[in-house]
């Protein structure tokens, strides 16, 4: 499952992870852990959700399984 992350005001910061075998939602201000939700309605009332941003990884994923890669340049005859 990939991780969801939010930015809010002051610090805040909420991210996706598994918490008893179960989706939570960890809140921690300034780097320091404050809570755990099960909600997004446990999150609103300590955050307020209209101050979240999502913060989204725009970089390529890697290739772990090194498909694509052949070994030969382009062009090359076989």
């Amino acid at each position: 499952m990939a991780t969801r992350r939010w930015a809010g005001e002051n610090g805040v910061e909420i991210e996706t992870t598994i918490l008893k075998g179960r989706e939570a939602f960890r809140l921690s201000k300034d780097g320091y852990f404050i809570a755990y939700c099960a909600t997004m309605d446990d999150v609103a009332r300590i955050v307020s959700l209209d101050s979240l941003v999502e913060i989204v990884d725009l970089t390529a994923p890697d290739e772990e399984d090194g498909s694509g890669e052949s070994g030969e340049e382009p062009g090359d005859a076989k």
